[in-house]
This record gives C-alpha cells, sequence and structure tokens, in this order.
C-alpha cells in the first residue's frame, strides 16, 4: 500500500511539474491609452491587445476592426520586450544567474476589407527562452519575466493611417 501512495506522489509531481512548465497566463484584453488617426480610415470600436506568457515563450495579440478602409489594410502590431531569462533545476529551483535583455516583437496582417470595413487578428512573434543556455543540462532555460513596452497597434490603407497605443504589459 506504501508503494501505491509512493508512486501516486511521484505520478502527481510530475504532472505538477509538466502542467506547471506548459501553464499559459493570458493577461488582458486591454484598451488603447491613446489613437491617432490620417484619413478617412478610423477604428469601430476599440481595438485591444492581450499578453499571453508561458514558461518558455511570451507574445502580444491585437484585435480590433477597422472602416473608411478602402478595398484592403495592413495592421502592424509591435512592441518592445524587456525579458529575462534563467534556468530552472530539476527540483524546479531558480539558481542564479539570471539574464535581461532588450529585444522587439512585432506581427502584421494584411486583410482585405468589404465596403471598407474589415477585422484583424495579429499575433507578434514570440520571444522564447532560447538560444538562452543553461550551465548544466539538469536545467531548462525558462523566461523568468517579460515587460512590453512601447505597444502600438498601426493600421494603413489606401486612405489613410490609424496608430493606437496601450500601457505597458506584464504578464
Amino acid at each position: 500500500m506504501k508503494r501505491l501512495g509512493l508512486i501516486a506522489a511521484l505520478a502527481m509531481m510530475i504532472v505538477g511539474v509538466s502542467a506547471s512548465s506548459a501553464f499559459a497566463q493570458t493577461v488582458g484584453p486591454f484598451t488603447p491609452t491613446g489613437v491617432t488617426q490620417t484619413g478617412g480610415l478610423h477604428f469601430v470600436g476599440q481595438p485591444t491587445v492581450t499578453a499571453t506568457k508561458t514558461s518558455t515563450s511570451a507574445f502580444l495579440t491585437c484585435a480590433g476592426e477597422v472602416a473608411g478602409a478602402g478595398t484592403s489594410a495592413t495592421a502592424v502590431c509591435s512592441a518592445n520586450v524587456v525579458v529575462t531569462r534563467g534556468c530552472v533545476n530539476k527540483g524546479g529551483n531558480e539558481p542564479r544567474g539570471l539574464q535581461q535583455s532588450f529585444e522587439t516583437t512585432t506581427g502584421s496582417q494584411t486583410f482585405e476589407t468589404r465596403s471598407g470595413r474589415g477585422s484583424f487578428l495579429v499575433t507578434t512573434t514570440a520571444v522564447t527562452a532560447a538560444p538562452f543556455t543553461c550551465p548544466s543540462a539538469n536545467m531548462t532555460p525558462v523566461l523568468v519575466s517579460v515587460l512590453f513596452t512601447d505597444i502600438t497597434l498601426t493600421v494603413t490603407s489606401q486612405t489613410g493611417t490609424t496608430v493606437a497605443t496601450f500601457a505597458d504589459i506584464d504578464p
């Protein structure tokens, strides 16, 4: 009976470690802190941005709808990112030696419009734990923290440009 209890406890620990590494934390959606436009292109309602982070990757998703766009438009979602990477050992502990870097992430989507109106959903390229390497094969590289700053959503078409800016996001 004790052997079954030990096996069950070990299985739960393995499931817990696997689940925590795959756990995705999503925050948002957030609305813009400011919007500017030139020409007739404009947002319908408020565009949004959502941040998603796991232990190995993080990205933004910008969504919205525009009107006055002509026949097509292009949405670009971009941000600067402060990334802190580290290692987790088999015991789930983070040793010293965290590394901070500054990166950018961007994503774009060209979409057709109907009567000048269209929707978009843009995901930025993921910031990942790679290419960070750990000092031991018994450790796994992880994203310790990610801070998205200077988040901008720019939509352009034949009729103008509209830009939404968002507050910093720390998922």
